[in-house]
């Protein structure tokens, strides 16, 4: 089970990085799912769960005899008993690289002190056969430190496939109607070993004082070392024998709750958290990681039955709350939760310590694959750091591309989630040219061997190009900014990058217009791939029964070029004129102080930035833009807006009529708030209109503007410019 639901990923990258991998663990029904990742599975028939000296005798003899047959190249160590055995017996027969991972010390602070000395003394004992340690929780590190090699552990925290956990409409539906549970029901699940260890006592209490307020499920097998496991209430629980569509269980979930007394990361949760669940944990180590109470989570005391149905109670009382929570912990989720960035730590950690020990570990030999390296000037949650993010992970598995995501300056963790993080400091000389962060990325650039450098940005750019050497540079151009080339030394230093960029992507016709216009740069250097969004998170209301009354909803950075004060004004007029509406700013930023008198004046409520857009959305009658026509390349709003089924109202900034065509798609109009207010108060008026255009974005966004359609545009880009310039074989 193990290797199969908890190490999967890991795996999978061993065997992508071309290693020969095997699986080593008992016998039992996941061989079949551990093989058909490409690894081969190696049974000691001997080895159980349960601790028991003579079976676990018989089990070391044969694990040392099965790896004196494989003869390894590396050993890597999981779970308590199989970590300990695993590090003696690798060191035994004389593997060359033996690194383990402690997903959690099998002793709680509470546990009897004769179990603590043991758990703790076996760890810090077999801890000295192992060349490295990694932690998964803090914590644990902190408690065997002492014990510890130095510089020879580090905490690594855990990971789940960000590709696979996602929100799913469609499984959502499927596994409701299998479980018999109503739309307008609200489903509390938890998932897991049917084990007193996992809450079971307190989640059947708070199953049974809160049974006619919502329905709870229990997903997970009885498990082999506790079976025939009874307790009070059990019977206010609908038990799920264990399902392979976990995505889809999660997603059919409103409520995920885990009573658990211990954990070393816990995996469920973090499952739950990348599919958009609002959750109620203990507060322990290993879920205290999961996040922040009350920002993305509830925390309540382990082995407490009436504060965990409390925390429960509050979520099943307030729909906000839930989805404020369940926004936050999907967001924490793509920020921190990787499995695979977790994975290749474990790849860097066994060729690092072969290299220290003079060794060379190498993959066996493979396809070559185009290697891109994406380039952002720093993180932030806005626009373009989010499709980036995006763009790498939806082109992450493709057979012939490796893409990955560099930020150059340091910032807080944003929407980007960059595979590696130069970390230089900003300062004066970042405004011209930053000689530390040329200097960190042709370094990076070198010593990965990077085929081709897409620059994100004006700014990234600037430093791509000196940083890339011979290595050909792709420049995606996101915003017009005629105010910022209308200054000659700009516009200069810009034309002359561009004419050293192999390609010059536009993410709009307007773009694209200027770079031939100001930069000069022929046609067919020249092409346009737009802005895109992630279909999953961005999807209509099934219904239309949430929508009661009008609303307007304004979305974006608080800025002059953006506009709001326009908002406002436009809903001032509205109200004025008889229109009953209810009107949302949701954003942040410099104007922020000075639109609160105007806004309150006139009806608007600001709500600040916010983690439930797409919920929003999914609420709203129409979503109004009124940017400036050189502050936007494609307001990637306009294109969330649209799969979310949201009709638009929208001045005619650069890159809208790439999104929006008047009439069919949405209403285009001047930026003058009559020209605003005419068109509102005319949609507002036809439902019948609302619905078909609407409908019409929807489809057109679908076919134009997802994740998935942009990142093919790319992939074959990228190819024909490999291709063109003699790299497409290396």
């Amino acid at each position: 089970m193990s290797l199969a639901l908890l190490l999967a990923t890991e795996l999978q990258v061993d065997v992508e990085a071309g290693h020969e991998t095997f699986g080593i663990s008992a016998a039992g029904p996941y061989v079949d799912r551990v093989q058909q990742l490409g690894v081969r599975h190696v049974p000691i028939r001997s080895l159980t769960r349960k601790w028991n000296l003579g079976s676990d005798l018989r089990a070391f003899v044969e694990l040392v005899r099965t790896l004196r047959r494989l003869k390894l190249d590396v050993l890597h160590t999981h779970n308590p008993k199989t970590g300990v055995m695993g590090r003696i017996a690798g060191r035994l027969v004389g593997i060359p690289v033996v690194v383990n991972t402690c997903h959690g010390l099998w002793a709680r602070p509470q546990d009897p002190r004769t179990k603590r000395v043991f758990v703790i003394g076996m760890e810090a004992f077999a801890a000295r056969f192992s060349h490295f340690e990694l932690f998964q929780n803090a914590q644990d590190a902190k408690t065997l430190q002492r014990f510890l090699k130095k510089d020879r552990w580090k905490v690594v925290g855990n990971g789940v496939d960000l590709t696979r956990f996602v929100p799913d409409p469609e499984g959502r539906a499927r596994v409701r109607a299998e479980l018999g549970v109503a739309d307008d029901e609200i489903l509390v699940g938890t998932i897991g070993r049917r084990v007193r260890e996992k809450g079971l006592a307190e989640y059947a209490e708070a199953a049974a004082a809160l049974g006619d307020r919502a329905r709870f499920i229990w997903v997970g097998p009885e498990d082999d070392t506790e079976s025939a496991t009874t307790v009070p209430h059990q019977n206010a629980i609908q038990f799920v024998s264990e399902r392979t569509d976990m995505p889809s269980v999660y997603a059919a979930l409103d409520i995920f709750a885990l009573a658990t007394y211990r954990e070393g990361f816990s995996r469920a949760s973090m499952e739950a958290a990348a599919c958009g669940k609002p959750m109620v944990l203990t507060d322990i180590r290993g879920c205290r990681e999961i996040g922040t109470h009350e920002e993305h989570l509830l925390l309540v005391p382990p082995q407490d039955g009436p504060r965990l149905t409390d925390g429960i109670r509050r979520l099943l009382s307030d729909r906000g709350l839930r989805n404020r929570l369940g926004n936050a912990a999907r967001d924490r989720a793509h920020q921190e939760f990787d499995q695979r960035k977790i994975a290749q730590t474990s790849l860097d950690t066994y060729r690092s310590i072969a290299e220290s020990r003079g060794l060379q570990l190498d993959s066996a030999p493979g396809p070559e694959r185009l290697r891109v390296l994406h380039v952002l000037p720093h993180d932030q949650n806005r626009g373009a750091q989010m499709y980036a993010g995006q763009l790498r992970d939806a082109l992450r598995d493709d057979p012939k591309q490796e893409h990955l995501l560099v930020t150059l300056f340091a910032s807080e963790p944003g929407a980007a989630r960059a595979d590696m993080k130069l970390e230089v400091p900003s300062g004066p000389s970042r405004r011209v040219l930053d000689p530390r962060a040329v200097h960190r990325l042709r370094q990076l650039i070198r010593c990965r061997r990077f085929d081709v450098i897409v620059a994100h940005g004006g700014e990234a750019l600037k430093y791509a190009i000196p940083s890339a050497g011979q290595v050909p540079v792709v420049y995606y151009k996101l915003g017009l900014s005629s105010i910022e080339l209308s200054r000659p030394f700009r516009r200069r230093l810009y034309t002359f990058l561009a004419q050293i960029a192999v390609e010059i992507v536009g993410v709009s016709q307007d773009v694209a217009a200027q770079v031939k216009t100001v930069f000069g740069v022929p046609q067919e250097r020249v092409s346009v791939i737009p802005n895109g969004r992630d279909s999953m998170l961005y999807f209509p209301s099934h219904t239309h029964a949430e929508k009661t009354g009008t609303t307007l909803l304004w979305v974006g950075q608080l800025e002059k070029g953006k506009r709001p004060d326009l908002f406002i004004d436009t809903v001032r007029l509205l109200r004025e004129r008889g229109v009953e509406l209810d009107a949302f700013l949701v954003g942040d930023g410099p104007m922020r102080a000075q639109l609160a008198t105007p806004a309150a004046r006139a009806g608007v409520e600001m709500l600040g930035r916010r983690g439930d857009v797409p919920d929003l959305m999914r609420r709203t009658s129409a979503l109004v833009l009124t940017s400036e026509t050189d502050t936007e390349g494609m307001p990637g709003v306009l294109i969330e807006a649209a799969l979310s089924g949201l009709p638009v109202v929208s001045t005619r900034a650069a890159g809208v009529g790439d999104v929006v065509i008047h009439g069919q798609t949405g209403l285009l109009v001047s930026d003058h708030p009559e020209s605003l207010v005419k068109a509102l108060s005319d949609l507002i008026a036809d439902p019948v209109q609302q619905l078909n255009l609407a409908d019409a974005a929807l489809r057109r966004a679908r076919a134009h503007f997802t994740i998935e359609s942009t990142a093919r545009r790319w992939r074959d880009l990228l190819t024909r410019l490999t291709e063109r310039t003699g790299k497409a074989e290396r």
